[in-house]
Order: C-alpha cells, then sequence, then structure tokens
C-alpha cells in the first residue's frame, strides 16, 4: 500500500491473525509479512459487507514462519463499517473476494504513534539478565532501558526494560533485545514489542 492513502488512525484494533493455507482456500504465494492493506468482512458475515482495513504489520505466511501472530490494524474508514466490531469479533480477511485469514480482535484504542516494532521470531532465557529475542525490527529505539509494551495470544503486558542487544547468529550479528522483568514463557513466537507512545 502506498503511504499516501488516506487511512482513518481514529481506532487501532489488535488481535491475533491466522493466515489460511493453500488447501483451505488462502494464499497460493506466501505473504511476506510487514505492511498489507486487504479487505474484510465480519466472521458472521458474508464477502458482500467487504470494508477496507490496514495492517501496519503482518506476520509472514502462509507456509511462512508461524503462519500467525499478532496485529495491529485501523479501518481505511470506521465511519460506516457495514457491521459491528470490537472487542471478541472475528474477522475474514480477503483479497478481493477470497478468503485468505482470520483474525480476532482483542482489544481497541485510541491509535497513537509508536516509536518501534518488533515481532518475535524466538525467545531465550538469559540467567540472571533476563529474556532474549531475536525478531524483525522497524523504527528506532530512543535509548535503552525505557519501557515497552507486549501482545502475545492471549495477554497485554508492560515491559519495564527494554534493551537493545545483539545476537549472533548463522549469517553474522542481528538486533535483539534484552526484556527485564518478564519470564521467557510470557514472550511466545508471534508476539509484538512496540515502544511506549509517542
Amino acid at each position: 500500500m502506498d503511504d499516501d492513502v488516506a487511512v482513518d488512525n481514529g481506532v487501532e484494533m489488535s488481535g491475533w491473525m491466522r493466515w489460511l493455507t493453500t488447501e483451505h482456500g488462502g494464499r497460493r504465494t506466501p505473504h511476506p509479512g510487514g505492511r498489507y492493506a486487504p479487505t474484510a468482512f465480519a466472521a458472521t458475515g458474508t464477502a458482500d459487507d467487504l470494508w477496507g482495513i490496514v495492517f501496519d504489520d503482518v506476520p509472514a505466511g502462509p507456509g511462512v514462519g508461524l503462519g500467525e501472530g499478532a496485529v495491529h490494524a485501523r479501518w481505511l474508514n470506521d465511519a460506516g463499517v457495514p457491521f459491528p466490531w470490537g472487542l471478541g469479533s472475528r474477522l475474514t480477511i480477503t483479497e478481493g473476494p477470497r478468503p485468505v485469514a482470520e483474525v480476532e480482535i482483542l482489544a481497541t484504542a485510541p491509535r497513537v504513534e509508536r516509536p518501534w516494532t518488533f515481532r518475535v521470531s524466538e525467545s531465550f532465557r538469559i540467567t540472571g539478565r533476563g529474556v532474549g529475542v531475536v525478531g524483525n525490527f522497524t523504527g528506532a529505539i530512543a535509548r535503552s532501558g525505557l519501557p515497552g509494551e507486549l501482545q502475545s495470544r492471549d495477554q497485554f503486558l508492560v515491559v519495564p526494560e527494554v534493551w537493545v542487544e545483539f545476537a549472533r547468529i548463522t549469517g553474522g550479528e542481528r538486533i535483539a533485545l534484552l526484556l527485564r522483568g518478564l519470564d521467557k514463557d510470557q514472550v511466545a513466537p508471534g508476539s509484538v514489542l512496540r515502544g511506549c507512545a509517542l
């Protein structure tokens, strides 16, 4: 999606997305992840009620990585959405009339700008320091030690301290974050960390 498309920034939906496999009518080629602007309708409705939706960052899939993860989205225009939506709603995500994913809305809130986003691909315990995570990072962290927010499949948590680190992995170094004040079990693959609102 081009950055100059008008988007209603009033309400942000936080949820969990699961890509449908090709066998279930989903995409024939995987989405690489990142910004995504499909259409959607209420899972209890029909494709006659399609409405434009924009996701800031979707997980890659299907057939790549987990194929599911935390998402944040907003309607292209939330005035006149032709079906009820909100906390607990389930949406069918479509490309044209073809369903390609499902989203459960876990929370709604006024939209605010975030300085950074980090999609977790792996987490690990660092004895005496906290939880390390590697994944995909966008944005900029002004300085280490500031709080962040974590969204997983079933919870939203405040991370007391987020520190920028580097991890040595196959193929070189990669940005990693050190999370203090959380347990490894709270940070599952597919979770999303975000900087606190500006």
